[in-house]
């Protein structure tokens, strides 16, 4: 159903002026709310680990339904992203600490991008790729296939070189001793093959791929996002996520991965009705 939903509307939504189609989101929004219980409990659940014991009786679910909201306007950017080009990207979003990608750049190496599940990370990157920059996009294959090829179409069509999460790595190095640029979203809970980090105060397991890539291939890592406001969007960011290595690697990736998500859960806190986490992030137990 998915995939002729997006077959049928990706044409409807290019058509249909901006405006229009972020109305029909905000009203059909509140109602997948109340009838997608699973996806609902777990944005709630997620919701009250990000404000913490002191949140207030439904003080979650209203955040968690504002969620819901901001992603179905993040699906409408979809299904119109093929019809994105330079001049339409340029005036909807805004760039904070563009200068230092550019000191990044100039270190004459390929650097990763660190992100989360956050506003619009494909407009961010297709951005990039319409500048002229390498932008390779690791992206979690999506169900059904059929659906999957539609959403990495438009990401292709856009300029965005898709590879698959689960490449080997030599592919994704391949890329960085290219000077290319590598993009991931890190925020994926994962039963085994991680590493522990702190997240909101608890333990959880998450890829520590991002981190070990930068340290085996001595480049820089940036953390970035692009929030809505409005139907724009601004862009940030952040100076190189570094820490002075110590001689031993598995201490080196566990302190880099956790310096990751320290500044993914402050960028979490500044937009949490923009976090578009719908899996339970904190179900899977890890050990310190």
């Amino acid at each position: 159903m998915i995939y002729w939903l997006h077959r049928i509307g990706a044409p409807l939504a290019r058509l249909l002026p901006l405006w229009f189609t972020y109305g029909v989101a905000s009203i059909v929004a509140p109602a997948v709310f109340l009838l997608w219980s699973e996806k609902r409990e777990n944005a709630i659940r997620n919701m009250e680990r990000v404000l913490g014991p002191d949140c207030h009786d439904g003080e979650a679910r209203r955040l968690a339904r504002r969620v819901f909201v901001n992603y179905a306007k993040y699906l409408v950017d979809m299904l119109r992203l093929t019809g994105y080009r330079l001049d339409d990207l340029e005036r909807r979003i805004t760039i904070d600490g563009w200068e230092h990608f550019v000191e990044a750049r100039d270190q004459g190496k390929g650097l990763i991008f660190i992100g989360g599940h956050i506003g619009n990370s494909d407009l961010a990157a297709a951005l990039l790729a319409q500048r002229g920059f390498p932008v390779h996009v690791i992206a979690e294959p999506l169900q059904p296939p059929k659906w999957n090829e539609l959403v990495q179409a438009a990401r292709t069509a856009v300029g965005l070189r898709v590879l698959p999460i689960g490449s080997n790595a030599i592919r994704f190095l391949r890329v960085l001793r290219e000077r290319g640029i590598l993009a991931f979203l890190i925020d994926r809970p994962l039963q085994e093959q991680g590493i522990a980090v702190r997240f909101f105060g608890d333990m959880v397991q998450v890829p520590a791929g991002a981190a070990a890539l930068a340290l085996r291939a001595d480049v820089q890592i940036l953390g970035a996002y692009i929030v809505r406001t409005g139907n724009s969007y601004v862009a940030h960011i952040s100076p190189a996520i570094s820490l002075p290595p110590t001689g031993d690697s598995r201490r080196d990736l566990q302190a880099l991965t956790q310096a990751l998500f320290d500044w993914l859960e402050r960028v979490i806190r500044q937009y949490p009705d923009q976090w578009f986490m719908f899996r339970p992030m904190w179900s899977v137990r890890a050990d310190g």
